[in-house]
């Protein structure tokens, strides 16, 4: 959204924040939504118009009343669909709680991690692991459990199991 609240060039939140990190222009922005029409410079309505807070409506300054919902619009980031939905920063946080998430998780997860036809030491598939989690036993242990993994009985060695 545009700062009318239209499709178009996207509102900044980070502009906003930084014109109201100023106490000078958070005063002046805030005597304009109370309808009030302060005395300001030509910077200080040029920071407030660009930041998105005021509009100029040809020479009068009015409050944007679109500007913080086109703020957090454009903020928005698309929800990651499948797997990638449980990894935050290519990260997992947390074992999905369902069943049916935890699979999809290990399906996802599980051709990154091993080869078909490949034994890995413990110590190598921890490495691996690393990548995708800080907690290595619990999701180990998980893809064993849930049959992902095979692991000799003595845990030297693992291989793919599906």
């Amino acid at each position: 959204m545009d700062r009318d609240g239209q499709p178009g060039t996207p509102v900044s939140w980070q502009a906003i924040m930084a014109a109201l990190a100023s106490s000078r222009l958070r005063e002046l922005y805030a005597a304009f939504v109370l309808g009030q029409e302060p005395a300001l410079s030509a910077k200080e309505q040029q920071k407030l118009v660009d930041s998105s807070l005021l509009n100029d409506d040809g020479g009068r300054l009015m409050v944007n009343e679109h500007a913080f919902k086109a703020a957090l619009a454009g903020a928005r980031r698309p929800e990651a669909e499948g797997a990638e939905r449980f990894l935050l920063t290519g990260r997992i946080e947390g074992l999905p709680k369902r069943a049916a998430d935890r699979l999809k998780l290990f399906e996802f997860l599980i051709p990154q991690i091993i080869d078909p036809d490949t034994t890995l030491t413990e110590k190598q598939l921890n490495a691996k692991l690393a990548v995708f989690t800080d907690d290595v036993p619990l999701l180990r242990r998980a893809l064993v459990d849930y049959g992902y993994l095979d692991r000799e009985r003595d845990g030297s060695a693992y291989r793919r199991a599906r």
